[in-house]
Parts: structure tokens; sequence; C-alpha cells
């Protein structure tokens, strides 16, 4: 299976975490069940990956979600460069973007800006700077789908959450992971996402 090549090649690398590769898949399964309870019209999508970096759960969306535009940003040009190995293994034609750069200067280029279905997160930073870097990049009604820590309770329930113009969703509990779903009902305010750093250095809440 050439995906499960890719990934057990992005662990040796260091790429991925401890779990078994099987494992990382099975997570990444759970945002494949996730997207599919929010949204019934899976044609034309475009989903946005913060943090690719391993490819999880990035490769295995892309492999399932085969008509469906795919933006993966990852800051570390070592890390990106393994993406763009990875999609032309999987060869997915041109519906995949990599982008080498930090997620807030993404976020506020006008080509990004209100033109995703989906944003996906895994891994990538706590509750307030994952929404802050997430939320100018979706249109108005559509979803942040975050991994969750076990056993995690309300780290998205603060006022501060309302500049993002996000609101927690639900949440879902399932066999192969914790999975945090908010909604995009209001523009994000003009100031975010603030400039590299400063959402991890000084965040929201």
């Amino acid at each position: 299976m050439v995906l499960e090549e890719i990934l057990l090649h992005a662990k040796k690398l260091n790429y991925l975490g401890k779990p078994p590769v099987q494992d990382h898949i099975l997570n990444a399964k759970g945002f494949i069940q996730t997207i599919q309870e929010l949204e019934t019209n899976l044609e034309q999508v475009k989903l946005v990956d913060l943090g690719s970096g391993g490819g999880v759960p990035a490769l295995i969306l892309i492999d399932y979600f085969k008509n469906w535009e795919f933006i993966l940003i990852e800051r570390k040009e070592k890390r990106a460069e393994f993406l763009s190995w990875a999609v032309k293994k999987l060869n997915t034609g041109k519906r995949i973007e990599i982008i080498c750069d930090e997620v807030e200067n993404v976020a506020r280029s006008s080509k990004y800006e209100a033109t995703v279905d989906f944003v996906t997160a895994r891994s990538f930073a706590p509750p307030p700077t994952t929404a802050e870097c997430a939320c100018r990049f979706l249109k108005k009604n559509r979803y942040l789908v975050v991994s969750e820590p076990p056993n995690t309770t309300n780290r998205w329930l603060n006022t501060a959450l309302n500049e993002t113009g996000l609101v927690p969703l639900k949440t879902t509990k399932q066999e192969n992971g914790t999975f945090q779903t908010l909604e995009l009902l209001e523009k994000p305010g003009n100031r975010l996402p603030r400039r590299p750093g400063v959402p991890r250095k000084r965040p929201l809440w």
C-alpha cells in the first residue's frame, strides 16, 4: 500500500509521533467520519490542513476524498519537501497545493481568505492559536475540525473565541479519537490572525 509506505517513511524521518503508523491512519479516519457527518454534499470541496508535517491526517484525506482540493501548510522546509514527494507518490494530479510558510501569512493572503470549506488540525497548537490561525480561511458556515486529547473538556469555551467568528458546534467521541468541530458564524475580527508567532506567544485566552 503506497500510503502506508509513505507514512512509514515519515516515521523514519521522525515526522510522526510514537504510536504505530496504523494508529495514525485510524485517527485520520476519525477525521473522515467527522467530516462525513457534517456534510452530505461532498463534491467540489476545498480543505486546508494546518501544520501538515508528516502527512496525518492530510495524506489519508487526500487519498480518500479523490475529488477534493487540498492546501497543505507546513512552515518547515524539509517537511514541506517530504509532503511534495508524498503527493507525487500518491499521483494526485494538480488538486494539491503545498505551501511552505507560516500559517498566519497564508491566512492573510486574499487568495485564500474565506475560500475553504474545512480546516483540519492535528497536534498543531492549543485551541486559542488554532482558532486564530484557522478562522480567516473559512467560508461562512463552514467548519474547523480538530483532533482532541483524550478526556478533553471545555477547551474551547471562552468568550475570547468570539473574535474569531467560530462557535463550538459539537464534540465527537469515537473509536478513532475525539474531535471538536467549530463553525464559522461571523467574519473574523480584522486583526486576526496576528503576525507569525504572536498567536502562540500571546494567545487570545
